[in-house]
């Protein structure tokens, strides 16, 4: 059907002036005054191009059908052809004697110098004198200008030029029209098609991606259980909990006790509850392990911290850790590892006093002549170093810190290494 839309002697011609055309156009020499606009005909063909699809070439009366109307126009530096979209706007097209009954047009392709924009249309017929006839679908005409710059100066506008698009016959309550060149036509893929298939392509993208992380962490997961089956070979039911489980066991306990200490104020049994605590966030703090016992031994004595949901039993932790071998350890800190130095100074504060107002010769803060918003105070920051410490314990943010102190330590050792090979 495209023969006959465009016309034996336009395909045979089209090709050849096309590609002058765009000669003519890339090189952008300003014209004479006396030669204002080349020639009509070449114009047209080079600087704008325009194809009509018609979804059926016969319809019934009132029958819906569509119509497509696609165009190319050539935008370069030095000149540009500007269609007039008034005009093939569906609210004014004019195809008398078929009906525009709504239309759309899709958002611009742009390839090389070329600008590609496409209109759709549904349209239909109705009349009682058009039964068994060839009805002509009107010609099109497609309004532009050309807009040409001299010098890189701005877009000078010419006159107006216009594209006609022949009639194409349409036929009522028939199989063909008269003078179809065949009867069957693939329809065509608009533009809308292809922003469909683009938008189904990025939605299976985003879901494939999500699914290969859900089937990472699923691998992690696994990695994970299988060096727990191989670190736990130590002997049948022994049971090792992470140390961010413990941390955030002993974070719970401390904001137990502080919500204990201001219902009932600082007794003996709320004192000696947060130095336990503390006892076990000193030891997470120094890098001391802490003692665990299998949650389904006998007797309840220490702190229960549960295991993944997903898994059963769970330990007992407590610690034996005292202000003497954190303060020990606070030394060796602050010599090899600066960083680490306040978390553990920290807890040597927190433990010296809760061991001086529990164990002292006051016996509790009131009757020592200590102010309980000291005890407050200190709780708050232990509370405060006990969540970083949690977080810090995170097997993900512990990868993080060993790869950095590693590549830390490797590379003065290399720089030393080249200085040296030098």
């Amino acid at each position: 059907m495209t023969g006959r839309r465009t016309g034996a002697l336009g395909r045979r011609a089209a090709p050849w002036a096309f590609a002058l055309g765009l000669i003519v156009v890339a090189v952008g020499a300003p014209p004479t005054p006396a030669r204002a606009q080349p020639d009509t005909d070449m114009v047209e063909v080079n600087a704008l191009q325009c194809w009509r699809w018609i979804g059926a070439h016969a319809v019934h009366v009132g029958e819906r059908f569509d119509m497509l109307l696609t165009c190319a126009v050539v935008e370069t530096d030095d000149a540009r052809a500007v269609p007039d979209d008034a005009w093939l706007a569906p609210e004014t097209l004019a195809v008398s004697p078929f009906e525009v009954l709504e239309g759309e047009r899709y958002a611009d392709l742009v390839r090389g110098s070329r600008r590609f924009f496409q209109y759709r249309y549904a349209l239909r017929i109705i009349g009682e004198e058009y039964f068994g006839l060839d009805v002509d679908l009107p010609s099109l005409e497609v309004r532009y200008r050309i807009e040409r710059s001299l010098d890189g100066g701005p877009f000078v506008e010419g006159r107006e030029l216009v594209h006609v698009l022949p009639a194409e016959p349409i036929r009522v309550l028939s199989l063909v029209p008269a003078t179809a060149a065949g009867i069957r036509e693939l329809a065509g893929d608009t533009f809308g098609d292809a922003e469909a298939r683009l938008f189904r392509a990025n939605a299976a993208s985003i879901l494939a991606a999500a699914l290969a992380a859900a089937a990472l962490l699923v691998l992690l997961a696994a990695l994970l259980r299988v060096r727990g089956f191989r670190r736990g070979a130590v002997g049948a039911g022994t049971v090792r909990v992470a140390d961010w489980r413990v941390a955030r066991a002993v974070l719970a306990e401390l904001r137990g006790v502080r919500a204990a200490s201001e219902a009932e104020g600082w007794t003996d049994e709320i004192v000696a509850r947060a130095l336990a605590a503390f006892r076990m966030a000193g030891a997470l703090a120094i890098g001391h392990p802490v003692a665990q016992r299998p949650a389904d031994t006998l007797g309840d004595t220490g702190l229960p911290v549960s295991r993944w949901p997903m898994r059963r039993g769970g330990a007992f932790v407590s610690s034996a850790v005292t202000l003497s071998q954190v303060t020990r350890a606070l030394d060796r800190m602050r010599r090899d590892r600066p960083g680490d130095a306040a978390a553990a100074e920290t807890m040597r504060d927190a433990m010296a006093l809760f061991g001086a107002v529990r164990y002292g010769p006051g016996g509790q803060s009131g009757d020592d002549g200590r102010d309980n918003s000291d005890l407050h105070a200190v709780l708050e920051r232990v509370i405060e170093l006990v969540q970083r410490l949690s977080f810090s314990a995170l097997p993900p943010v512990r990868a993080v810190v060993r790869w950095r102190e590693a590549w830390a330590s490797h590379w003065p050792r290399r720089r030393t290494a080249a200085a040296a090979t030098e």
